[in-house]
């Protein structure tokens, strides 16, 4: 009887306050949270946590020596996720990567090659960039893992000193040359953490995350992996 109550009344409170599918906008029925039922259907999970030497695993590990790589989803250009990912970016729809990074925590707290983070550094944007958009994504996705998984955040630690073009408008070796000292180590960590978790929202070729690792690993003994919420094979 309550549950039937509790569905009526969620009933009438979504048709006096509809909530939207963040996939697809469609109006979400009192069951549905965040996702409608054919969105999180679709959903093209990659489930990369579970498999160590995975496609974007083989991908980074070209470019450098990474520890552990994976990806929440494959990126899609039609669909919920690249929909999501733009509002999230451009359109200030920061509780989209609050979400995702949830999501995201999930999965690497199911994985044993994440066990043992004990740091998290988000991709840096460059200040003039950060200024305009009014915040990074890559930071609130960390911050929701750090948050989640009771792991440090270091946003201080890694600057972009190069205000970079835009990189999906560039073909493999022009980000590489684009990225190319781009990033500066701007003060030690706080503390001495051994296994740092790299955070962006879409990988494609992976050079930004490269060039940031290249820094990074200039501190003796650190092991680094990646996490991003989209990716690109």
């Amino acid at each position: 009887m309550k549950k039937k109550a509790f569905a009526v009344l969620q009933t009438l409170v979504d048709f006096i306050f509809p909530r939207n599918c963040l996939g697809c906008e469609s109006f979400l029925k009192f069951y549905e949270k965040h996702l409608c039922i054919s969105c999180q259907i679709k959903m093209p999970l990659t489930s990369f946590h579970l498999i160590r030497e995975n496609p974007l695993y083989e991908k980074i590990n070209v470019q450098f020596e990474s520890t552990a790589v994976t990806s929440l989803f494959f990126f899609q250009k039609e669909g919920a996720i690249a929909h999501m990912i733009h509002l999230f970016k451009y359109k200030g729809e920061r509780k989209i990567g609050v979400f995702l990074g949830e999501w995201l925590a999930n999965t690497l707290q199911e994985s044993a090659f994440f066990k043992d983070i004990d740091g998290i550094v988000p991709v840096p944007l460059h200040p003039k960039k950060q200024k305009k958009r009014g915040y990074n994504q890559a930071e609130i996705v960390g911050a929701t893992l750090s948050k989640k998984m009771g792991v440090p955040l270091y946003t201080e630690v890694l600057e972009r000193i190069k205000n970079t073009t835009a990189l999906a408008l560039l073909g493999e070796s022009a980000r590489k040359n684009e990225v190319t000292n781009a990033f500066i180590q701007q003060q030690p960590f706080p503390t001495a953490p051994q296994h740092v978790l790299l955070i962006d929202d879409v990988l494609t070729t992976g050079a930004t995350l490269a060039a940031c690792a290249s820094v990074l690993l200039k501190n003796s003994g650190l092991k680094i992996s990646i996490a991003v919420l989209a990716c690109r094979l």
